[in-house]
């Protein structure tokens, strides 16, 4: 009796709110206890035409126990034209995480949906399926680089609150496995530690739900998101493979491949309009050779998959998810006394730039295959930029800076939701405009840089364009506002960028 007592009052204290494990929490980090037990939220994710992913955690103190979860997903927010139900088991074997994949749905419709254990409802999650049909519009928010403890989430909030938004690409490093120490903005007591075990990783995405604009993001909208090394690095004893467990069981993701967990690529269509390829770098570059001396950045596999989804694409519009900057930015010509980072030729030697030839054979293939209206969406920079993708940037002969002529697509980085940049670098906020003329002159290709703001982006995308545009945050405090950055266009069949007028708009008129 005395051990029965004894365990359970141990595990009562893991079940304890992760609120009750710290003596102070910062600002707008609580749990949803008004929808107790399902105080981490609910989400929604990789969307099919007639299925989505659904998602939530029970937490109850008994932690031997398996518990059952009712699911429901309705035409309605009020659950009178309900289209599928079920029941789940919540078990300790994924820490009681439940996912869901929910089938009979409609295409291109927004459902509802929610989740009941004895008489007690989740919060009510928005989903939305893909279209199968002839389609005219579709808009994404994209995301990247979130350090829960870098600052306020405001950006989340924002894409949770924008009706105009259908889907959330989150392109990595949507968890982080250790608070950097220039950025402790939002700190706990006790303060986190670098993750070093599964249990460890998961109490990370436990945290990390506290934020209630992250919840709220979650819940409103569907998500296709995929990992970078902040989500998937882990100390020893650790191993990858603990980050990536975890990983899918906190996020709404349909497993690609059961036999390789590593493989998270995989695509989406949206209808004849655009088809999404999400590709990962992160744990395939450098480890396989396509030729003898020279290294893949996808891998094999992953690197044949990709051709052939754009080869056989149907879509107008062939999108690429893709963790870190594909076109190269150069360094060369920077004088040695300003210590820039990076090789001396270019600014981070990790991403695509650390392998040109294997770059510019995807870029050939792209070429040689005649394929139109590549669009690469990249995350990890912190900073935002606008991109023509062409192997010889330097080269006028063979790239037209002014017209964009000899581009064989484009790229688009969006700012981190929080990580630092320049601005939490310490650099002076006057140098900061210079750095960033100093990089567009080294960089012909880039058309437009921003090495100071936090926030998201949007891509908004019909047959005859698609338009991007940068969407900015404060991170400091809580804020109820945004500031629209710059846009620019990419017309069909042109595969280069153009400034868009900038506007000021209100946060109520978005299009």
């Amino acid at each position: 009796m005395l051990l029965r007592i004894i365990l359970f009052s141990y595990f009562y204290f893991l079940y304890l709110s992760t609120e009750a494990q710290y003596k102070f929490l910062p600002e707008n980090i609580f749990e949803d206890k008004t929808h107790a037990p399902f105080i981490h939220g609910v989400a929604s994710g990789d969307p099919l035409q007639n299925k989505v992913i659904l998602w939530t955690r029970i937490s109850l103190p008994d932690t031997t126990k398996s518990y059952e979860v009712k699911w429901q997903i309705s035409s309605d927010s009020i659950f009178s034209q309900i289209k599928n139900s079920g029941i789940a088991l919540a078990e300790n074997e994924h820490d009681f995480t439940v996912k869901i994949d929910a089938e009979l749905l409609e295409p291109n419709h927004q459902y509802f949906y929610r989740f009941e254990h004895n008489g007690k409802f989740s919060a009510i999650g928005k989903a939305k399926t893909l279209p199968n049909e002839n389609i005219t519009h579709v808009k994404f928010a994209i995301a990247s680089c979130a350090s829960v403890w870098s600052g306020f989430f405001n950006a989340y909030r924002r894409i949770a609150e924008r009706p105009d938004i259908d889907f959330v690409i989150h392109l990595g490093d949507y968890v982080y496995d250790y608070a950097d120490k220039d950025e402790l903005i939002r700190m706990p007591d006790p303060a986190p530690k670098d993750v070093s075990s599964l249990e460890e990783w998961r109490e990370r995405h436990r945290y990390y739900l506290l934020d209630a604009d992250l919840r709220a993001a979650r819940q409103n909208k569907t998500w296709i998101a995929e990992w970078d090394n902040h989500d998937t690095d882990c100390e020893k004893p650790g191993t990858t493979e603990d980050a990536i467990k975890a990983f899918y069981e906190y996020l709404p993701i349909r497993i690609p491949d059961t036999t390789h967990l590593e493989r998270i690529y995989r695509s989406f269509k949206f209808g004849d309009l655009a088809q999404l390829n999400m590709i990962d770098m992160h744990l395939f570059r450098g480890k396989e050779e396509y030729a003898p001396g020279q290294k893949s950045v996808l891998g094999n596999l992953q690197d044949t998959w990709l051709k052939q989804e754009l080869k056989n694409s149907t879509a107008t519009w062939n999108l690429i998810g893709n963790q870190e900057m594909m076109g190269s930015w150069m360094s060369q010509g920077l004088p040695k006394f300003l210590n820039a980072p990076g090789n001396g030729k270019v600014f981070d030697p990790r991403n695509w730039d650390g392998f040109p030839k294997d770059r510019e054979r995807l870029y050939s293939f792209i070429t040689d295959n005649k394929i139109n209206n590549v669009v690469v969406l990249s995350g990890d920079a912190h900073m935002s930029f606008i991109i023509n993708l062409t192997a010889t940037p330097r080269d006028r002969k063979l790239y037209k800076r002014r017209t964009g002529e000899g581009a064989v697509g484009v790229e688009v980085l969006f700012s981190s939701i929080t990580r630092g940049n320049m601005n939490e670098a310490g650099i002076p906020k006057e140098f900061i405009p210079m750095a960033q003329s100093i990089s567009r002159d080294l960089n012909p290709h880039h058309l437009y840089n921003q090495f100071s703001k936090h926030g998201y982006g949007t891509l908004d995308v019909t047959p005859e364009r698609c338009i991007a545009e940068f969407w900015y945050s404060a991170i400091l405090s809580p804020q109820l506002t945004e500031k629209f950055g710059r846009g620019y266009t990419v017309l069909n069949g042109k595969n280069h960028w153009e400034r868009k007028p900038n506007r000021n708009r209100k946060k109520s008129t978005y299009p």
